[in-house]
């Protein structure tokens, strides 16, 4: 436990606010589920610091003690929810001032080459900018994740030299290079020169991006076996056993269209009408699929043998696994926006290629691509600790979907962003809006429609999209009929088991978050239905007399 001495306390307030150090007045309010992680997170990310509410800043910038009363008997627990909401121990200590009573939250440092995450609600990495909070901006984050993290691919291969590499890979190097950069030194300049300006030789040796891009195939199989690409084809989805195998241990420059050219010959064509012409939508997106590839490659975890990229396709998707979890601060549902590097060089040497760019994961070109398409979201929830596993569906979901939003933006002469794109898929797919702003100008433009009471509201596409799809119906029934659905099934519950408490309709409907589960409970208390029994905590609801 952490005690302040009144000394230390008045050193605390007579400094002026900085980076590590943060004064709020908070006399009878602050915000927990928002702006408490948010300004803990930002003070982790900054090596550690103090949160200090019942202190404003005064006229010559230093602390001015006015009180608080916020968290008033529940302080003692803030730690250890701070601690479910951060991952990390953050101290909170209540003292009395001159009669007046202050919260210091002592927040420690993140550790080294991991960025503490807040909960998303106002900022995912806060930092501090000036006197105010915005959101990491991808230097400083790639920045934090390569503290700690040696560049693999940097290294340098004891007893390797020119002589380990495949001439006809070098070419391919050459030709790549010249295409992107049109660098004319590039065309005349020696191998080992070449191997020298794009950092993939030192002092005559190879390192391990050079052995990945470049080694023959005898020294791969000695050094570093682990490079190997696995490709298997099933016609039916979740069969155990492959049709098709096949395995590639080379030089990567030498087999990275090769992938591709066992999809090409497998690709479905599926044929959809607008109005009285025909297109079609491909099951597999070249881009898309060498963009997984060339992820997979760049920022798979070499340290890791044994384990090489596993790619296994059907008619129903693509699913490639990059042996190595995601670094530090990337999860699954941030991974499309958060960038980090696992073998920095290797990435650098693909961006002068013109194969990657290195600002970039091309995860956003593959979701894009896929919504766009009419195949819902790629899905990378699969992922664990040990390997990230990315899938790209293949078949179409909803071509009606593809041509309202084209008919949409055609008609009103926008262009959607790739985020309003993700957003909009999750419309389709499940009636939610993350960003307020997004839902604002969606409604504006007519492409949604928003149903329900205010806390508990849901999105759906609007009446437009379906009376274009040809089923008006589903619009009402999906308006009007889903919620009383609910409140049917409810009633059923209860009047087959008596009582229940909120926690079995919780379990029941596990799509609805518990905010809408109460507000169907009101509704069928206020509609004379149902009653409620007990205290808040350990009542139930029963059916009424």
């Amino acid at each position: 436990m952490i005690n302040t001495t009144t000394e230390e306390f008045v050193r605390l307030i007579d400094r002026i606010e900085d980076c590590n150090l943060e004064f709020k007045t908070a006399k009878t309010k602050f915000n927990y589920d928002y702006d408490l992680p948010d300004y803990c997170a930002a003070l982790a990310n900054e090596r550690g610091g103090k949160l200090i509410l019942g202190v404003t800043e005064g006229a010559d910038k230093k602390g001015k003690v006015v009180g608080t009363s916020v968290f008033s008997g529940t302080h003692n627990k803030l730690s250890n929810k701070l601690f479910d909401k951060l991952g990390i121990r953050v101290d909170v200590e209540e003292l009395y001032y001159e009669g007046k009573r202050v919260l210091i939250f002592h927040v420690p440092s993140r550790p080294v080459g991991q960025p503490i995450r807040s909960t998303g609600k106002n900022y995912y990495y806060p930092m501090r900018v000036g006197e105010s909070l915005q959101e990491m901006d991808d230097q400083t984050f790639r920045n934090i994740i390569l503290e700690s993290a040696p560049d693999f691919s940097a290294k340098i291969v004891p007893d390797s030299g020119i002589g380990d590499l495949d001439p006809s890979a070098i070419v391919k190097l050459r030709h790549l290079c010249l295409s992107h950069m049109k660098n004319s030194n590039y065309k005349t300049c020696s191998d080992r020169q070449l191997l020298m300006d794009l950092g993939l030789m030192c002092n005559d040796k190879i390192n391990y991006a050079g052995l990945v891009l470049l080694a023959k195939k005898e020294v791969l199989d000695s050094i570093l076996p682990q490079t190997e690409i696995i490709f298997e084809w099933r016609q039916v989805s979740g069969k155990i056993a492959h049709d098709y195998r096949k395995s590639w241990r080379e030089p990567f420059l030498k087999i990275i269209d090769e992938v591709w050219r066992e999809l090409e010959g497998r690709n479905i064509r599926t044929p959809f009408q607008q109005g009285f012409f025909q297109r079609e939508i491909l099951a597999f997106d070249e881009r898309s699929i060498r963009e997984a590839v060339l992820n997979a490659v760049a920022h798979r975890d070499y340290n890791i043998s044994g384990r090489c990229i596993f790619v296994t396709a059907s008619p129903d998707g693509f699913l490639i696994e990059s042996p190595g979890g995601f670094l530090p601060g990337i999860t699954p549902e941030n991974a499309i926006f958060n960038r980090a590097w696992r073998n920095q060089r290797l990435a650098e040497v693909l961006e002068k290629t013109g194969l990657v760019e290195r600002s970039g994961q091309g995860l956003d070109l593959i979701f894009e691509q896929s919504i766009r398409s009419g195949k819902g979201r790629p899905d990378l929830l699969q992922s664990t600790s040990h390997e990230v596993k990315l899938f790209i569906p293949a078949s179409l979901k909803d071509p009606d979907f593809v041509l309202f939003l084209e008919k949409i933006t055609n008609e009103k002469q926008i262009v959607l962003s790739f985020e309003e794109m993700l957003e909009l898929e999750d419309v389709r797919a499940n009636g939610v809006v993350s960003k307020i702003e997004h839902a604002k100008k969606f409604l504006e433009l007519g492409i949604i429609e928003k149903y329900g009471k205010t806390k508990d509201s849901r999105y759906m596409l609007a009446h437009a999209f379906y009376a274009h799809k040809g089923v008006k119906g589903v619009h009402t029934r999906l308006a009007g009929l889903k919620r009383s659905k609910f409140k049917e099934l409810i009633v059923a519950h209860i009047q087959k088991n008596d009582k229940a408490r909120i926690d079995e309709f919780c379990e029941a409907f596990p799509e609805l978050p518990i905010i809408t589960v109460q507000n169907l409970l009101r509704d069928l208390r206020k509609e004379g239905r149902l009653s409620f029994i007990g205290s808040r905590r350990k009542g139930y609801w029963t059916l009424k007399p």
